[in-house]
């Protein structure tokens, strides 16, 4: 691996929520920036702003509270003054990082990326200037994600009994890649930093089930198994046949 490699694996915890945001135009005269706010939050929210003021309301916590409230601000920014094509702060940084992950491009890129295009937009705009900034607009949209260590051949994880261990078990497998050039453990030096020859990304089973429930359409789905499938005896779903019912 070498010293100056990238590691963009966060890109892959950024939520395609993309579909929920659409850009809407105004063909009025231009209002003043405090009357367009007002006048923004009397209007129904799409579907994106819906699900903000949902995860607004369903907050457990004041923090959590602050992000969504926050977020909600940026939902409703616009990308820059007087922006007719109606684009937003926030609806623009999700659509651009979206683009970033599908295409691989490494966070120094799209830095550089991000410097043209805000240079390119008229002055007093809202764009981040920098990777950082951008992911953090977003990051109340991710989900919770607990990184593993594994095996590079998957044997096991590095959790539990072998949470400890340097190498794997079961085929000797390093745990950390080695650096091209890389003098080790030098007395007086400070370590450096070990980076994990594989990583296995969990995202917990209930903040999922939380933001599957927090949307009205995709909580109706989920409680249909429950209050809208049909008990007639007939085969109309793959859990009334016999073979579904014993498994396990």
């Amino acid at each position: 691996m070498e010293d100056n490699e990238e590691n963009n694996d966060d890109d892959d915890n950024i939520p395609d929520w993309t579909h929920l945001y659409e850009a809407r135009v105004f063909e009025d005269e231009p209002m003043h920036e405090a009357e367009a706010n007002a006048a923004e939050e009397q209007q129904p929210p799409d579907e994106l702003g819906q699900v903000l003021v949902d995860a607004h309301r369903d907050a457990e916590t004041l923090k959590e509270s602050k992000k969504f409230e926050k977020m909600l601000e940026d939902h409703r920014k616009m990308l820059y003054p007087d922006c007719k094509q109606g684009l937003k702060k926030l609806g623009t940084t999700l659509e651009m990082l979206q683009w970033k992950a599908a295409n691989g491009v490494s966070d120094k890129g799209f830095e550089e990326l991000l410097g043209l295009v805000k240079k390119m937009l008229p002055e007093g705009n809202e764009l981040p200037p920098t990777t950082y900034e951008a992911k953090k607009v977003v990051c109340p949209l991710g989900l919770d994600v607990q990184k593993i260590h594994a095996c590079p051949n998957d044997c096991i994880l590095y959790r539990g009994e072998y949470e400890e261990l340097d190498a794997c078990p079961v085929c000797d497998a390093k745990r950390y890649k080695i650096r091209q050039n890389d003098p080790g453990d030098v007395d007086g030096e400070p370590a450096r930093k070990k980076v994990p020859a594989k990583v296995m990304w969990y995202f917990p089973i209930i903040p999922r089930l939380k933001c599957l429930f927090r949307n009205k359409t995709n909580a109706k789905l989920m409680r249909w198994h429950k209050e809208e499938r049909k008990q007639d005896q007939l085969m109309r779903h793959p859990a009334d046949g016999s073979q579904w019912r014993n498994v396990g």
